[in-house]
């Protein structure tokens, strides 16, 4: 297979000339793989239709819901006891929310008349936020509370609990009058949070669970980052020599250029999805950086490595699974550069709603406002079964109108939209306690002015999982990411300084200036070695070096 991979790139070029001539060139054949649980036949039911005559039903049904749960307050005759749970649920949290204590059927109708039945615009994240906490509630009810520290049997319970307790959320069970009260609230909220989930290539909560098994890599490639995408998929298999499979994800045939796609399935444990086929397109709109919550959720891996097309990774990525927070948390985020201290627009907005954050998220340097940025996404890992409701909300918070309007607006880009969409959904999550390591070439600087010279690091954002350590780094071997390359783009990479209080910043973040007494790192014999025959490869196939 590694000789089939230098043939192709010696004889099709990835490098500025292939892309710009196959762009010129474009074809209209829409690609599906043919491997894996993505050929499995989802779409047997009949998909539902949110501006049709289904979605009137459902409102009439939902409207009916909620008169039941007036009628049963106003009688006083709650004979299940799962009822009697469900209406002290509803009581304690709408509690929670109002300045008064609700007892009467009629205001506890209207709460949730607002909450559940009243559409939800895209800057209502007070009324958001209570949905989603109401759907973790009404979660923990029917298929228990969520807790992402379990042994392999418990998981296996669980994820058997999922698959065979969920059929209800499909329109046809919400009708039976005997579905206890609270699986027909679940599945009203449910549904109105996530109108984009079924009917595509999923029909139920379970073919989500069925369809994810194992671990992998999950990179969303694209025809403008497919250099550093076969730059990460040369390394990781033909240096780091990893045995994770991995999932390549696109958006539609005119993300991904045939000619890639056909290169990319004859290797080994590749696998090829393209992610339009998913989920409502209308709602969701996935583009650029909102792919990455959906290719999670979409992905065949239920353990899911979510890496960035020109991340550079020094060591296998199967050690993160290691990771003693993700064993505990199922998750694990890594810190961006503290940048902007102070309030803002963002920690403004976030306070107007978010009124009793996590233990975890107090902890934050955005919430203390001592950073405008938080997290970094060019690696997040996700097991996808034990934080289903973390994911889910992270994914709502990167619909289209969402994040258009209101999320992007106030963080950049989804990458706070992780720990957000965790906290709003109760979901706790682990973030790797080091700051970031800048790694990269020193360089002298002449300071205006004064006539002295200080030393910068300048490169980019690595990340340590233990001392002296170097995993990864985010922005693969250049300093931007243009269309030509040239030599004095590519950045020699010789160590890093972690990010200590005092560090300043060039304006365009490409350089850390260092304290006189802050240490350098070099990079070890080791993953020097590592770094050099990428780099070689790099040069021996003009993946991103320059021939």
């Amino acid at each position: 297979m590694r000789d089939e991979y230098n043939k192709f790139i010696f004889s099709n070029g990835i490098h500025e000339n292939s892309i710009s001539e196959i762009s010129k060139n474009k074809t209209s054949i829409d690609i599906k793989d043919q491997k894996g649980h993505h050929d499995e036949n989802l779409n047997s039911s009949k998909e539902i239709d949110s501006k049709g005559i289904d979605s009137e039903i459902e409102v009439n049904n939902n409207e009916k819901v909620i008169e039941e749960i007036e009628r049963i307050i106003t009688n006083g005759n709650i004979n299940d006891q799962e009822d009697e749970n469900s209406i002290l649920l509803l009581k304690e949290l709408s509690n929670k929310y109002n300045n008064e204590t609700i007892e009467n059927e009629k205001t506890l109708g209207k709460w949730l008349q607002e909450l559940i039945l009243d559409p939800l615009q895209p800057k209502e994240f007070i009324k958001l936020r209570k949905r989603e906490e109401l759907h973790t509630q009404l979660w923990g009810s029917i298929f228990g509370k969520n807790n992402t520290i379990m042994n392999a049997e418990e998981l296996i319970k669980y994820k058997q609990k999922l698959i065979e307790e969920s059929a209800f959320l499909s329109q046809d069970h919400i009708n039976n009058s005997n579905l206890p009260l609270n699986k027909k609230l679940f599945a009203m909220i449910h549904r109105s949070l996530y109108p984009w989930l079924y009917g595509h290539h999923y029909n139920s909560l379970g073919d989500i669970i069925k369809s994810s098994n194992g671990k992998g890599i999950v990179i969303c490639v694209g025809n403008k980052y497919i250099r550093y995408a076969s730059s990460i998929i040369d390394s990781l298999r033909y240096v780091i020599e990893t045995k994770l499979p991995i999932e390549i994800m696109y958006y539609g045939k005119d993300d991904l250029h045939q000619h890639y796609i056909n290169f990319f399935r004859r290797l080994k444990d590749i696998y090829i999805t393209d992610l339009s086929t998913f989920f409502d397109n209308d709602i969701v709109g996935i583009k650029g950086w909102a792919i990455k919550p959906f290719a999670v959720l979409a992905s065949r891996f239920e353990e899911v490595i979510l890496i960035d097309a020109d991340s550079f990774y020094l060591r296998d990525p199967i050690e993160l699974y290691d990771e003693k927070g993700y064993q505990e948390k199922g998750t694990l985020f890594f810190k961006d550069r503290t940048l902007h201290p102070g309030s803002h627009i963002g920690i403004k907005w976030l306070k107007s709603w978010m009124i009793d954050p996590l233990p975890e998220t107090r902890e934050l340097r955005f919430w203390k406002e001592a950073s405008r940025h938080e997290v970094e996404s060019s690696t997040v890992v996700i097991h996808k079964t034990k934080t289903l409701l973390g994911l889910l909300n992270v994914c709502k918070l990167n619909e289209k109108m969402i994040r258009k309007s209101i999320m992007y607006r106030m963080v950049h880009g989804d990458k706070e939209t992780f720990w957000i969409g965790f906290d709003m959904a109760r979901q706790s999550y682990h973030l790797n306690p080091l700051p970031v390591a800048f790694v990269g070439d020193l360089v002298e600087f002449d300071e205006e002015n004064n006539g002295q010279s200080s030393w910068n690091i300048c490169g980019h954002n690595g990340h340590l999982l233990e001392k002296n350590k170097l995993f990864f780094w985010n922005g693969s071997l250049v300093k931007t990411k243009m269309e030509v390359i040239l030599e004095e783009d590519i950045i020699r990479f010789r160590g890093y300084a972690m990010e200590g209080k005092d560090n300043t910043w060039s304006d365009d973040l490409f350089c850390m200036t260092l304290k006189d007494d802050q240490e350098i790192t070099p990079l070890s014999n080791e993953e020097m070695e590592i770094y050099e025959e990428i780099v070689e490869r790099g040069e021996l196939l003009s993946i991103i070096i320059p021939p």
